[in-house]
């Protein structure tokens, strides 16, 4: 199963959301932009919503026009009540517990005259956290494929 990250962001931050889409692709991650998946007709709100709930995780890109985006708020607050874990990428010199849901997380520093490098970090830690679903999901079938076993040994001896 594919390993999905939702990208909360202003939409003033596009090239910095291109480059990190970018890389999170690289790292086997399929990365969610609300703004690239047109569906005419449909409500906004219910289609970002949607693609929260199916994401494992969000990244909340948090620059100077993030932490304005009423948008970004809204994922920040409904991320958080489907239980996703949310990974921020705070731009140098701003203050993330401004967003009163998100002070005392850690989060990823981001310079937009270098951002390469908080992209890179956060790109490989979602990459890390795909690695560790897969590990998850693979115990599981290896304790379904045992547990399966067993019930068949069980029958036979009846």
């Amino acid at each position: 199963m594919a390993y999905k990250v939702f990208i909360s962001h202003s939409t003033r931050d596009r090239g910095s959301v291109i480059s990190l889409a970018h890389l999170l692709s690289q790292f086997g991650v399929e990365p969610y932009v609300a703004s690239w998946y047109l569906t005419p007709g449909e409500r906004i709100d219910d289609k970002v919503f949607q693609q929260i709930k199916g994401s494992d995780c969000v990244v909340v890109l948090l620059t100077q026009d993030g932490m304005r985006s009423n948008w970004v708020n809204q994922e920040i607050g409904y991320a958080i009540s489907e239980g996703r874990q949310i990974i921020p990428l705070v731009q140098k010199g701003t203050d993330p517990s401004y967003l009163g849901a998100l002070e005392g997380r850690e989060y990823i520093e981001y310079d937009p005259r270098e951002p390469q490098d908080a992209l890179l970090s956060t790109s490989s830690y979602v990459g890390s956290l795909k690695l560790k679903k897969e590990e998850r999901e693979k115990a599981l079938l290896v304790a379904g494929g045992i547990l399966a076993f067993f019930l068949l040994i069980s029958e036979g001896e009846q």
